[in-house]
């Protein structure tokens, strides 16, 4: 069986060789399994923080799909539930699906005002895996989907 990656849009890439000696687990969002790869910068970023990092994962639908990794640095540590799960000390994974009331390609690219999107089954569009990295002084991320979580990845983060 071969595996589809569905890359829905442009986002931050991370080369498979900087997840090399990093750190790979799961989380369980929406009942969903997880893949989470952190690599040694981000590791060693976390292990820095004296507050919890959230690494929302976004799914926008509106006009077009995006994908989003945005990263909220500060707070409380979130409690864990359905939509929102520990990874190591100090990162926590979330999963939201937005939408806007309109649709305007020229607020795309920033942070256009969203809503939560009721989705019945959240777990359909939970995604199978999420790579993290921290590179210039700021958190980066992506995430996608696969067919079959026991076929190793094709994904090559390009």
């Amino acid at each position: 069986m071969t595996t589809e990656v569905l890359n829905l849009s442009i986002g931050d890439v991370i080369p498979r060789q900087r997840l090399n000696e990093g750190f790979e687990g799961q989380a369980r969002i929406y009942g969903k399994r997880l893949r989470v790869y952190l690599t040694r910068a981000a590791l060693a970023a976390l292990a820095e923080r004296t507050q919890p990092l959230v690494a929302e994962l976004e799914l926008y639908f509106s006009c077009l799909v995006r994908k989003q990794v945005r990263f909220q640095t500060g707070g409380e540590i979130p409690a864990a539930d359905e939509d929102c799960a520990p990874v190591t000390d100090g990162l926590f994974l979330r999963f939201r699906a937005v939408t806007t009331a309109h649709c305007r390609i020229d607020e795309t690219d920033g942070k256009p005002p969203v809503e939560t999107m009721p989705v019945k089954k959240p777990g359909l569009f939970t995604p199978d895996w999420v790579r993290i990295d921290f590179r210039a002084g700021r958190w980066l991320g992506e995430y996608g989907f696969r067919a079959d979580l026991n076929t190793p990845s094709t994904h090559t983060g390009g």
